[in-house]
């Protein structure tokens, strides 16, 4: 009875993570691989069905055909260093890629519309990711605590930066936030005491700040310049 127990709990190396989704895990290449049509499930933390041997992976790669990186799915992964997204993902969920310390970049495909709340939250490591036209809203605490990202220019089909979007990001020198934006969250840009330059583009009129005390952008580097348009400058 205790050695079924142990070997059943060992030989889980494959499983069924959507209606139409599927993943196996190689143990030679340490790479998790997602396949099949449509959805990923959504996980707590504690449900994900690879939890016993997150701790072992190192690559995940998505297949084409999911359509979505489901809540929670490699969270805590933090042996994780590369991850491969295709075209067909329209959506990376709630907490997707929580707490993965040792990812260094991600490349986002330009399906994806949402990113979801703490998406890359904790992301220590993370020093280059590329957020594409097609992305709409960047969720809540999406980047929070990437203490090695340097520069993000969000793209001019981003309507919303909610909450602490990219709080914590201590190491962030530059942001710039086009002209589409018509939402910035609490806490934005809390805390990213490195912040030289906001290339700020939004119109004002169609602007709706969500803050308390005025603290979009909070302790940020002395010194630290914000750059307007000239029609807009008597506005901010």
């Amino acid at each position: 009875m205790i050695v079924f127990a142990i070997n059943s709990a060992t030989a889980q190396n494959s499983g069924s993570c959507g209606d139409n989704a599927t993943w196996t895990f190689d143990t030679q290449t340490q790479t998790l691989t997602i396949s099949g049509i449509g959805e990923m499930a959504n996980y707590s933390y504690s449900s994900i069905p690879w939890k016993n041997i997150k701790a072992n992976i190192k690559n995940v790669v998505i297949n084409e055909g999911i359509t979505n990186i489901g809540g929670c799915a490699f969270y805590d992964c933090r042996s994780l260093t590369f991850v491969t997204i295709p075209n067909s993902v329209t959506a990376i969920g709630s907490s997707a890629f929580y707490g993965c310390t040792s990812l260094t970049s991600v490349t986002i495909p330009n399906s994806v519309t949402t990113i979801g709340s703490s998406a890359f939250s904790g992301c220590e490591k993370l020093t280059s990711v590329t957020i594409p036209n097609s992305v709409t809203t960047i969720g809540r605490s999406a980047f929070y605590k990437c203490t090695s990202l340097t520069s993000v220019t969000i793209p001019n089909s981003v309507t919303a930066i909610e909450d602490g979007a990219f709080y914590k990001c201590t190491s962030l020198t530059s942001v710039t936030i086009p002209n589409s934006v018509t939402t910035i969250g609490n806490y934005a840009f809390y805390d990213c005491t490195s912040l030289e330059n906001v290339y700020l583009y939004a119109n004002p009129d169609n602007l709706t700040w969500e803050y308390d005390y005025n603290e979009f952008i909070k302790d940020p580097k002395k010194g630290t310049n914000c750059h307007v348009i000239a029609d807009y400058f008597d506005k901010y």
